[in-house]
């Protein structure tokens, strides 16, 4: 029953960044910027071809297969950790893990760069130009999450 409510949430946060990408791709030009109703915040059209902040553009298929591998290996380890008891925390950080990965992995493979689509508009223009998707922040704090569960639980073990 746990397994698919896990599995609920991985297919809900995948299609509502692929949903938001494709929105993006669809009414956006490359570059554009609107503001959003929340402050500081907007959302633009950028394409990034290569690892966070371009690196590796100009190898795309490096970048591909460094993709599909990671993606393979993040598959493997959902398959061990989802057969173990309890670790809940770690599992739903697999869950982010897994959605941010599958996004990003869909957009290398099919369209072969990955839309961008979140920034933030502050006095720092090296802050300015940072655009994310929602497949990053999920990457991110689902890291976060396994990494703290993994602490908690190592020292649940030493006592």
């Amino acid at each position: 029953m746990t397994l698919t409510i896990y599995m609920g949430i991985f297919l809900v946060l995948v299609c509502i960044d692929m949903g938001i990408k494709q929105y993006i791709e669809d009414t956006f030009e490359e570059n554009e910027e609107r503001e959003t109703i929340v402050s500081g915040i907007v959302l633009r059209k950028v394409y990034n071809k290569g690892f966070a902040f371009n690196v590796l553009e100009r190898a795309p298929d490096v970048i591909r297969k460094c993709s599909l591998c990671a993606a393979l290996w993040i598959f493997v380890y959902d398959c061990w950790l989802f057969t173990r008891k309890k670790h809940t925390a770690a599992k739903l950080g697999m869950v982010l893990v897994s959605a941010g990965a599958v996004s990003n992995v869909y957009d290398r493979l099919i369209r072969e760069k990955v839309i961008d689509y979140i920034g933030m508009k502050t006095e720092k223009k090296k802050f300015s130009k940072l655009t994310a998707n929602l497949a990053d922040i999920y990457l991110t704090l689902g890291a976060v999450l396994c990494n703290l569960s993994w602490i908690v639980h190592k020292r649940k073990r030493k006592k």
